[in-house]
């Protein structure tokens, strides 16, 4: 099946004069996000199967999107975090591998030392101040937050010690079982992960302090032309009063030797990257499904209301020309 969205144009980029800043890098791709549920068990009554899409936000934009399934469905929209889905279900499921592509051009835009979009309402704030199942504030969170964040006074600087704090201690490592699960209480207890379990101590920390924190995940882009990428990459925005999210990329900051460039990952962010997904503790509705998830960027599948695995992911993209620019007077 084959849908079509269409969205505003995006605006061209205009090259700034020579005496000016560097204009931001912006990056044009077309992608396909491969979902895959493995194995379909025989003997099923029912399969219902919700499939993650990526969406506009702040610095990204979205066209064409269309959605390839074995079975009809829809887009719908969950009510917490406004993420947008595809949805489908079946009384006559096939036993077997099924697969559900997504194709989609996107143009994302790098983000350079300024807020995102502003809150709503301050119902919105407090919403990223809880305590959730997997990122905790514990009474161990609390104190440690305290000390990080001594002397600084200001939400930003406080934000600031925290990122330092998780840069400088945590190890990326995606070989100590426990990784992927975006664990506050384990990051603590090991200091290894990988981007779930950074940006999980991160949100916590900050939540801690009182300062509102949210997960995003997407993919990476690599620097080639074109490319394959095996799995998700997530990263995380604290709201400051006045400029609005601000992002944070403790994960790879850790990754780099250049200090620039860990400087940079606090406050911008590069376009080599597309969101899809908002949140933790996800609840997809409607229709309701049996689990509330962890994250979402995998497919959720279930058989007769019970989680089907295993499932997979991969984005295949390939980058598009760079936009004619307009002549000069």
């Amino acid at each position: 099946m084959t849908l079509a969205k269409a969205l505003l144009p995006i605006a061209l980029l205009v090259a700034a004069a020579p005496s000016s800043p560097a204009a931001p890098a912006s990056r044009s791709f077309e992608a396909t996000y491969v979902a895959t549920v493995e194995d379909i068990p025989g003997g099923l009554n029912r399969l219902e199967v919700w499939v993650p899409l990526p969406q506009d936000a702040a610095s990204q934009r979205i066209r064409n999107l269309r959605v390839d399934s074995p079975y009809p469905g829809s887009v719908r929209q969950e009510k917490e975090f406004g993420n947008t889905y595809y949805y489908f279900s079946t009384d006559q499921p096939r036993h077997g591998k099924i697969e559900i592509r997504v194709s989609f051009e996107a143009e994302r835009q790098e983000i350079v030392g300024s807020g995102l979009v502003h809150a709503n309402s301050s119902e919105d704030l407090q919403r990223y101040l809880r305590e959730e199942k997997l990122v905790t504030i514990s009474p161990r969170i609390r104190e440690l937050a305290r000390r990080i964040t001594y002397g600084n006074k200001t939400p930003e600087a406080k934000a600031r010690a925290i990122y330092d704090y998780i840069v400088n201690t945590m190890v990326y490592d995606k070989t100590t079982p426990g990784w992927g699960n975006g664990d506050t209480e384990r990051a603590c207890d090991v200091a290894k992960g990988n981007c779930t379990d950074f940006h999980s101590l991160f949100m916590s920390l900050a939540r801690a302090e009182g300062i509102p924190a949210r997960f995003i995940i997407g993919f990476p882009l690599k620097a080639d032309a074109e490319a394959t990428i095996p799995g998700y990459h997530c990263w995380a925005e604290f709201y400051l009063p006045g400029r609005g999210w601000i992002p944070v990329d403790a994960s790879d900051a850790s990754k780099a030797t250049d200090p620039k460039r860990r400087n940079y990952l606090f406050g911008n962010l590069d376009p080599d990257r597309v969101q899809f997904t908002m949140g933790r503790n996800v609840r997809l509705d409607p229709p309701p499904c049996a689990e509330t998830l962890n994250y979402f960027i995998y497919p959720y599948a279930q058989g007769d209301a019970r989680a089907i695995t295993p499932v997979s992911i991969r984005l295949e993209y390939r980058n598009r020309p760079a936009a004619a620019q307009p002549a000069g007077d």
